[in-house]
């Protein structure tokens, strides 16, 4: 008789650019992005924004636009009675995200501990979770050991990592990163999203439980 390991499987999922389910995803990074680009050359509209996104609303544009407005990172100049579109120019550039709430208020990153650790992967040679979450702690977002070692556990299970020493006791494993499919971390929410590729991998039963910072 065949002994069967409950062992949880893991499914890709590939998801073509400009689909609803990539683009309810947060697509701001690359808006800010564009409208920073954009802003270099002048004020512009709500459909240049949208003219260099495929995977960008006019809707979700102007959603965001209005928070930045609120918060001070954009200018905005009516030129409607003009004949003309509303014009915005960002008045703040930076290279980070602002990530607001619709009246402007800073939000919450859940993903910014992620952003962190991912990072830290990308520049090291090879790592365990103590080294990984000491180089991804800042001031302002401070990682601990245990939240290093799941967000490794959860890669390593996607296929992103390679165990370059296996765990035993008294001996931390190694790791490097095997895949390295861009500078945005793959973020675990429900699911194990990468926005570099637009993949969703879906692992249920090892996600449970697995909140990430």
């Amino acid at each position: 008789m065949t002994a069967h390991h409950n062992t949880p499987t893991t499914q890709v999922l590939r998801r073509p650019v400009g689909s609803r389910a990539r683009s309810a995803l947060n697509q701001r990074p690359h808006m800010w992005q564009v409208m920073c680009d954009l802003s270099r050359s002048g004020p512009f509209t709500i459909a240049d924004v949208v003219g260099r996104l495929n995977t960008a609303t006019a809707d979700s544009v102007r959603k965001y636009l209005r928070a930045l407005l609120a918060a001070g990172y954009v200018h905005r100049q009516d030129n409607r009675a003009a004949g003309g579109s509303v014009l915005w120019q960002v008045v703040r550039p930076q290279a980070q995200t602002p990530r607001l709430r619709r009246d402007g208020a800073a939000s919450s990153d859940a993903g910014r501990g992620q952003q962190h650790l991912w990072n830290a992967m990308r520049r090291l040679k090879s790592f365990d979770y103590h080294e990984l979450a000491a180089l991804a702690s800042t001031q302002e977002v401070r990682i601990s050991p245990a939240t290093a070692q799941r967000y490794i556990g959860l890669l390593h299970r996607a296929g992103y990592l390679q165990e370059v020493e296996r765990p035993r006791p008294r001996h931390r494993g190694r790791y490097r990163l095997k895949l390295n499919t861009g500078p945005r971390a793959p973020r675990i929410i429900r699911t194990l999203h990468d926005p570099n590729t637009g993949d969703v991998i879906i692992g249920e039963e090892w996600l449970k439980g697995e909140d990430m910072p």
